[in-house]
């Protein structure tokens, strides 16, 4: 699962990272076509000496829209890694 291949940079992520980081393994557990949204996400965050606090509607958007900038981010640099790959015709 993403947490599972991702756990070993959480001891240095920001909270900002953490919650971000918790949105992209939910993503995996939408089912169907549907996306993850404002509507249908929430992210807790809890912790010794910190009172719970539940992100959800308009204060998770932020973090969803970085999670779409990252995504697409990703899926570009797959895209070059995938051209640079590919056998290039030779000029004559």
């Amino acid at each position: 699962t993403y947490l599972e291949k991702h756990y070993e940079s959480f001891a240095e992520a920001s909270l900002d990272d953490l919650i971000v980081h918790a949105l992209q393994a939910l993503v995996g557990c939408v089912s169907g076509d549907d996306e993850l949204t404002k509507e249908n996400g929430s992210v807790a965050i809890l912790g010794k000496d910190q009172k719970f606090i539940m992100l959800e509607g308009d204060e998770l958007e932020p973090y969803l829209n970085r999670l779409e900038v990252k995504n697409a981010e990703e899926e570009k640099d797959e895209d070059e890694e995938k051209e640079e790959d590919e056998p290039q015709a030779m000029e004559t």
